[in-house]
């Protein structure tokens, strides 16, 4: 897998088009076109982090430093982690607290 494929499967994750993706970090939507399909050879650092928190992966990950195959699982964990959190608004903090726990302790496991 190439960076670029793994730029396209987080991409895709996060549930964005390229060109949502190209919005939220400020460049064209050509740029992120080019990136997944290998026609920009040597990303800058900067662009790798940059693309990396827009995913919310790790900067290894997009460069095939690491093989984290758990990518959808963290992706479903977010998911889940934001819908809790937005529901929960009046909740009391303990009640968010052991919501934020168990969500820790299942990624704990899963690593």
């Amino acid at each position: 897998m190439t960076t670029g494929d793994r730029i396209r499967q987080a991409r895709i994750q996060a549930g964005m088009t390229q060109k949502e993706l190209a919005e939220k970090i400020g460049v064209k939507f050509s740029a992120i076109s080019k990136y997944e399909t290998g026609r920009v050879k040597n990303l800058k650092r900067e662009d790798i982090d940059t693309l990396a928190r827009a995913l919310n992966v790790r900067p290894s990950w997009l460069m095939c430093m690491d093989d984290d195959s758990n990518l959808p699982a963290r992706q479903e964990m977010r998911d889940e982690m934001r819908i809790l959190f937005s529901a929960a608004e009046d909740a009391p903090a303990s009640a968010l607290l052991e919501a934020a726990a168990l969500l820790m302790r299942y990624k704990e496991k899963n690593e």
